[in-house]
Order: C-alpha cells, then sequence, then structure tokens
C-alpha cells in the first residue's frame, strides 16, 4: 500500500513565485495555498446529493467510458457496502489518480458530445456525500490499480492522502473477482455509511429504502438509455443484484392515447435544442401499472412541466420554471427539452446534474410552447366525457356558458325525456321540472373538483354494472309503449346517448330483444 499526494501544508507554503508586473516598480508576491484537507473534503460531504443522486452520477461516468453494462451489487447487512461496476474502457493508474483527483477537470474544456461530466468533482463529492471510505478499482490494458479516499485517514494525517493499493491489499473486496476477470472496466466501491446510520435506528431498513429509492431514479433518469430498441446505440443494462432496471417513460410513449404534438427546434448560435410537447391520457385509460411508474396518482400533478434532457440524460423534471402554474387542467402535459453539453453554462447546471436556470434567451420561445401544450391539456379534461372523433352524440348533459360563468344542464330535448312529458300532465309536468332543475342548481361542483384533483376515478368512465344499464333501457322501452311511443326509433338512436354509447354489448342485447 502506497500513499501519495501527502505533503504537508508547510512544504507548499515555502513555494513562493516572485514576478516583476510591467510597468510596476514592485514585485508582486504569490503564495500557493491549499486547502486544508480534512475540512473542505467534510465541508463538501453537506452539498446536498441524495442517496439517488449519487449513484446516478457514478452511472454517468460509466456511459461516459463507453459501458454496455452496469452492476450494481450491494449488501444492506452490517457492514453495509455498494458497489458499481461498468465494463467501460477502465483507466491506467496515472488516469486513475488523476481521476481521484478533485477538479480533475474544468467545467471550461472542451468535451465530447456524449460526455456526462463537467466539472471533474462527481466521482468523489458524490461517493464520499454518502459513505467515509471510497475505494476505486479499474482495469486497462489486463492491468488492475486500485485506489482509495479514506476520511478517517485524511483526518488522522491531515492532508490530501491518496491510498494506492497493492493486488494484495484489494483481494477480498466486493468488486474485487468482477474487475479481475473483467477485459476492462471500473469498479467504485462505497462502505462505512456513517450518515445512514444517524438516519435511522434500523440502518439495514433505511439501506434498503435508499435502494428502491436508487433503482427508481435510475429507471427513469436513464431511462433513454435503457430503452431495448434499434434505434438506441447507446443502449445499456442496468442491474441491482443482478435484477435488471426496467426503464421509466414519463411520457408513455408506447400508449396509444398519448398525444405527440410535434418537434420545435431553438437555436442558439450553431447550437439547437429540441422541444417536443406531449400529453398523456386521462387517468382513466391508464393501467395500474402505468399509473405506478408515473409515480401514482399523488404525483401525477407534481409531476407536470419541463423534462431537461443533457445527451438524453434526465437532469430536472417536474417544474414549469415559474412560466405558468401548475393547475389540474395542465396535469397532463409533459414537455421534453433535449440540451447539448455545450450550452451547460447557459442552463446554469450545477454539479449535481440535478438543478438548471431556464435561460433568458429562450423564454419566450418555451412560454409559447407551453401555452400551446396546456391549451391541448385541458382540451382533454374538457371533452373526457365525449367522442371527440364523432361528437354527435345527445348528451344528458348540456354544458352552458355564460360570460365568466358556465353550469351544467339536463338535455331536456332527450327523446326519452320528452317521451316521459308527453304522458304527464300539466301539474306532473311542473313537478318534474322542478325536481330536474333542483339537481341541476345542487350539482356539487366544488366535491367533483376535489375528487378530480386527487384522481379519484369516477364511474362515469363505463363503471356501472352491465345489468343495470339493462335494465334502465328496458325501463324506457316499456314506458315508451306504454305511452305509445317510438320505440324502434329509440333502438335506432341508442349508440348516439351518451349514457348508452359507453355499453355497447348492451345497446346489441336490447336491440336483439325488442327490436322488430
Amino acid at each position: 500500500m502506497i500513499i501519495t499526494g501527502c505533503l504537508h501544508e508547510h512544504e507548499y507554503e515555502q513555494d513562493v513565485k516572485i514576478c516583476v508586473i510591467s510597468g510596476v516598480n514592485n514585485l508582486m508576491e504569490d503564495k500557493i495555498i491549499v486547502p486544508f484537507a480534512p475540512i473542505l473534503v467534510e465541508s463538501t460531504r453537506s452539498i446536498g446529493y441524495s442517496f439517488e443522486a449519487a449513484v446516478a452520477d457514478i452511472i454517468d461516468n460509466s456511459i461516459s467510458a463507453g459501458a454496455t453494462g452496469v452492476s450494481i451489487d450491494f449488501q444492506s447487512n452490517d457492514p453495509a457496502w455498494l458497489c458499481i461496476m461498468d465494463n467501460g474502457s477502465g483507466m491506467t493508474e496515472e488516469e486513475l489518480i488523476n481521476a481521484m483527483r478533485y477538479g480533475s477537470k474544468s467545467a471550461l474544456d472542451e468535451r465530447g458530445k456524449d460526455d456526462l461530466g463537467r466539472f471533474g468533482l462527481g466521482m468523489k463529492m458524490a461517493s464520499l456525500s454518502q459513505c467515509r471510505k471510497l475505494t476505486v478499482m479499474t482495469k486497462k490494458n489486463g492491468k488492475v490499480s486500485a485506489a482509495c479516499w479514506d476520511l478517517d485517514y485524511i483526518n488522522k494525517t491531515n492532508n490530501w492522502a491518496l491510498i494506492i493499493y497493492e493486488m494484495s491489499d484489494i483481494e477480498g473486496l466486493p468488486g474485487f473477482e468482477w474487475i479481475q476477470e473483467a477485459e476492462s472496466g471500473t469498479a467504485v466501491l462505497w462502505q462505512n455509511f456513517d450518515r445512514l446510520n444517524l438516519e435511522s435506528a434500523n440502518s439495514h431498513k433505511a439501506f434498503d429504502e435508499k435502494i428502491d429509492l436508487a433503482r427508481r431514479h435510475v429507471a427513469l433518469v436513464f431511462h433513454r438509455f435503457l430503452e431495448n430498441s434499434i434505434s438506441n446505440k447507446h443502449h445499456l443494462k442496468i442491474s441491482f443484484n443482478e435484477e435488471l432496471v426496467k426503464g421509466i417513460d414519463p411520457f408513455l410513449l408506447s400508449h396509444p392515447a398519448t398525444q405527440r404534438l410535434g418537434e420545435y427546434p431553438i437555436f442558439i448560435g450553431n447550437e439547437q435544442i429540441k422541444v417536443r410537447p406531449y400529453i398523456l391520457p386521462i387517468i382513466s385509460k391508464l393501467s395500474k401499472k402505468a399509473i405506478e411508474e408515473l409515480g401514482g396518482k399523488e404525483e401525477l400533478r407534481q409531476r407536470q412541466g419541463f423534462y431537461i434532457y443533457r445527451n438524453k440524460r434526465l437532469i430536472i423534471w417536474g417544474t414549469w420554471f415559474r412560466l405558468i402554474k401548475q393547475n389540474e387542467l395542465s396535469k397532463l402535459a409533459r414537455v421534453c427539452v433535449d440540451i447539448p453539453n455545450t450550452l451547460d453554462s447557459i442552463w446554469d447546471i450545477d454539479v449535481k446534474k440535478s438543478k438548471a436556470s431556464l435561460p433568458y434567451m429562450i423564454r419566450k420561445n418555451l412560454a409559447d410552447i407551453v401555452n400551446r401544450a396546456v391549451g391541448r391539456s385541458e382540451h382533454v379534461y374538457r371533452y373526457r366525457g365525449r367522442n371527440v372523433q364523432t361528437d354527435k352524440l345527445i348528451h344528458v348533459w348540456n354544458p352552458i356558458e355564460e360570460r365568466d360563468k358556465f353550469a351544467y344542464r339536463i338535455n331536456r330535448e332527450m327523446p326519452v325525456l320528452k317521451a316521459l312529458y308527453d304522458t304527464l300532465d300539466d301539474d306532473s309536468s311542473n313537478l318534474l321540472d322542478s325536481f330536474i332543475s333542483m339537481i341541476e342548481e345542487t350539482f356539487p361542483y366544488a366535491d367533483v373538483y376535489y375528487r378530480m384533483a386527487n384522481n379519484e376515478q369516477s364511474r362515469a368512465e363505463g363503471g356501472l354494472d352491465e345489468q343495470k344499464v339493462f335494465e334502465i333501457a328496458e325501463s324506457m322501452i316499456h314506458k315508451l309503449e306504454s305511452s305509445k311511443g317510438n320505440v324502434n326509433g329509440f333502438l335506432c338512436i341508442m349508440n348516439q346517448i351518451d349514457f348508452f354509447a359507453k355499453y355497447p354489448s348492451v345497446i346489441s342485447k336490447i336491440r336483439e330483444v325488442y327490436g322488430k
């Protein structure tokens, strides 16, 4: 085992460079001051990484290294550990030492178009935000190299003491056998989860919960990489303890009812931002599994908004950047925004790759797109009870709009209702009319809104027992027969009445029984 980087602070302080500033007689002294390792490292642990974001940051490095497979193995029992292994290009010992350096890359450096990194801090800060010991084992050109940041050792030495391991030092560590057998790749091992123990008395349970969060997070953030399609040239397999992760598509592109509103390109200089809005199906058209993938009913509203992708990697989602407010009518709208890594600076992407700011120069363009998308989302709700393709249905309820007010009125022109009125004397007819008016004026708008806001599914979505619907139709026919009404006419228009239109099997049965 070799320790590197352990020069003492006073040695750095002796390294003084003297230079002359042009046109100035005085000499200027530059002192190289190295940050005190224990304090800086401990303070950077509180930058705000969540467990799942930290795991995603390591996977970013795997993708940048050209990996096609990432295996996340873990043990929640004491001692807990987590190892993220990839089959990427791996590193030489020199490259490994540089990768372990804080700020190994400049944010100003030009990067490859598929590079997911930015600051050269992610692996170190993400890992050590969760654990006190980070070990990296890597293989390239047939040679295995390993290095370790141990916060307890840094505190002991009061220095930037990077531990360089020999092969004998890492035998038996989680990930060692894998890296030894691999053609190339890297294994990132986390140990000594001190904060996990502080968060919960039951660290085993807490660790398992964090793993579940990480699995869902990874499934969403990297869903484009996880797509197993011919068009996906960057197909990636990710597993947790050998269980493959299936991507979570926030736009439900495989669902036939999802609306695609077209692509809107935005140019900043020679760089292109691709914007594409989607409208999700209403919840009644979604399976239980699809609802769960979207985060559950309670998350449907919160997850509306922009979905910002940087090189296919999801960075931020579920916000409108204050262009509009979240509301019920807009909750089906999702706007996909693809940005290249060359525009990182104008989006103000942070080191965790979990926050971004909307650039002022494209704010107006995106606002126009959002308004169109939200308008379509509102349209879906406004016409959710109608067959939009053939809206020649006879509706039981008619929406009435007057200036800034609206109401629902029962359609008194319905054939069956008209037939009923024809059988009544004036007093009975007036009584029925008063009762219908009472129903209209007591329509429970506030309660309906509350239930819709909480995504409660209405029985009106075709949930009424078919036998009951048959009995209703039968009673109407008997009434028409007793009043010498047009039964055949009613049978012909049954599929045009919105109440019956949702029950085609009932219509067929009624026509079979009562048709002439």
